[in-house]
């Protein structure tokens, strides 16, 4: 549920009964209002998150919950606590806060040479700790484009697979830095799967430019350690959009 333009405007956000029920009086703000109508909500000043919204292919907590209690073994992610559907048919997933900021919020968009090669190097750790062999999830071109009204290209008109567990939402927003600018945490893991290395490259890469401004591709790739690749950056790139 990654949003790049990332929406702080809570004027008129309610909190729903069931997020004041988790939070058993202790104190609950919104963080985050998303583009499908989801609102991330703050329980005790960021000692538990809940991620609540309408039903939407981009938000199922289930597989989401799952994939955390796998996934944090080996990268820092929010450990989840539980999760449902509310009374209204809202989903919800509830986790433990990491003390952390998005890339993109308390003045990190002001900061892009201390921000961008660390979201390459964080990137490229996320790649080489999560192991392929273990994951039973994909994020394949066709499992990601089945019930769109595109149709994939034969196997013969695309790119090599290199295959990695990916993140399946690497925009900007989604790396957790520290006070010194370095990637401790990863949210937003719902997609996790495996699939090719640029399959998160290229989202991104294509976030940059809202978040950072232009001309920052060179500094993530050296950050993550890769040279470019257009043909790879463009297929995946459609993948993204045409989704």
């Amino acid at each position: 549920m990654s949003d790049d333009n990332p929406n702080t405007n809570f004027d008129g956000v309610v909190v729903p009964s069931l997020v004041l029920e988790l939070a058993a009086g202790r104190p609950v703000e919104p963080v985050w209002v998303n583009q499908i109508g989801g609102v991330t909500w703050s329980i005790d000043g960021g000692s538990e998150y809940v991620k609540y919204g309408p039903p939407h292919s981009e938000f199922d907590p289930d597989p989401e919950f799952a994939r955390l209690r796998w996934v944090s073994a080996f990268v820092n992610a929010p450990r989840p606590i539980d999760h449902g559907v509310d009374v209204d048919g809202s989903r919800w997933l509830r986790t433990v806060g990491i003390p952390a900021t998005s890339a993109v919020l308390d003045g990190w968009r002001d900061r892009p040479d201390v921000v961008v090669p660390e979201l390459g190097r964080a990137l490229r750790r996320f790649h080489d700790r999560v192991p392929l062999d273990d994951c039973r999830w994909e994020y394949s071109v066709d499992g990601r484009l089945a019930g769109s009204s595109v149709v994939p290209p034969p196997p013969g008109q695309r790119p090599e697979l290199d295959a990695v567990v990916c993140h399946g939402d690497a925009c900007n927003p989604n790396f957790l830095l520290d006070e010194a600018g370095r990637c401790v945490g990863y949210v937003d893991l719902g997609m996790l799967g495996v699939g090719d290395r640029w399959a998160d490259l290229a989202p991104a890469l294509l976030s940059l430019g809202w978040n950072y401004g232009e001309g920052w591709e060179p500094a993530f790739l050296e950050g993550y350690g890769i040279e470019q690749d257009p043909a790879k950056q463009e297929f995946y790139t459609w993948v993204w959009n045409a989704i």
